[in-house]
């Protein structure tokens, strides 16, 4: 699943928990398991620069999507940060094992993680689908959780 898909299931999870950061979290990193075991887009076949295309773009377009959730959520904001860092963490494998050569978990879960993968390259429409109903959900609970403040502002 790509990592833009991943921060917008986790800002969904910490709209839903604005005030627990510790239970958005653990549902960020639930969502992330539940994705990742959703047929998925992903290329086995191909090569690490090729891999690192794709991520250079998709990390970019995640950081961005970030910063507009970020600059459109009502505070408090805690539990939505907690959301995406929960919904990212298992991926940061990939960018840690690229730039310093380790993988900062486990190795049972880094096994676990790449057993639960359901990719095939054929399913990049899957992908695209699934982050466009993530995004409307999103702006739909940024703008539900707008309102709210609003309306808590004025009683």
């Amino acid at each position: 699943m790509f990592v833009t898909n991943h921060v917008l299931a986790g800002a969904l999870v910490g709209l839903c928990l604005p005030r627990n950061p510790a239970q958005a979290f653990a549902g960020g990193v639930v969502s992330h398991v539940i994705m990742d075991l959703t047929p998925h887009c992903g290329d086995a076949t191909l090569t690490a620069e090729e891999f690192f295309e794709i991520a250079k773009r998709d990390g970019l377009l995640g950081l961005g999507v970030l910063a507009v959730v970020m600059a459109a959520t009502p505070a408090p904001r805690r539990g939505v940060v907690a959301g995406v860092a929960g919904a990212v963490l298992l991926d940061l494998d990939k960018p840690c094992r690229q730039f310093f050569g380790v993988d900062p978990f486990p190795r049972w879960l880094s096994r676990f993680h790449h057993w639960i993968q359901s990719e095939a390259p054929h399913r990049l429409p899957h992908e695209v689908a699934a982050g466009s109903v993530l995004a409307i959900a999103a702006a739909g609970g940024l703008i539900g959780r707008s309102w709210m403040a609003r309306k808590a502002m004025v009683t």
